[in-house]
């Protein structure tokens, strides 16, 4: 796994292509400079977030972090920019993984 940079400035946020957790995500389709690599970075507003919100965020990062499976996108990068949790994933191609045949 190669190493992507814990800076928000490493990442070009290019398009919105999604939302979620009750509306405090985005999830945009980026470029990470330094390799010029499509990722995928999902931005969590954490001042919008309750307490209970980050306790869930926390966990589902830790046990996210222990799945190793090809079939469940690993994490690149996760950090706080401003007040915002980045989550960087590599980006998907040819929609959803629900959509994809097998």
């Amino acid at each position: 796994m190669s190493s992507f940079l814990p800076e928000g400035g490493c990442y070009e946020l290019l398009t919105i292509i999604g939302k979620g957790f009750e509306d405090l995500m985005t999830v945009n389709l980026a470029r990470y400079k330094p390799m010029g690599e499509y990722v995928t970075v999902r931005r969590i507003n954490l001042e919008a977030c309750s307490n209970e919100m980050v306790m869930y965020l926390q966990g589902e990062l830790h046990v996210s972090k222990l799945f190793s499976h090809p079939n469940i996108l690993p994490y690149r990068a996760t950090f706080i920019a401003d007040n915002e949790l980045w989550v960087v994933t590599p980006f998907m191609a040819y929609g959803v993984s629900k959509q994809a045949t097998f």
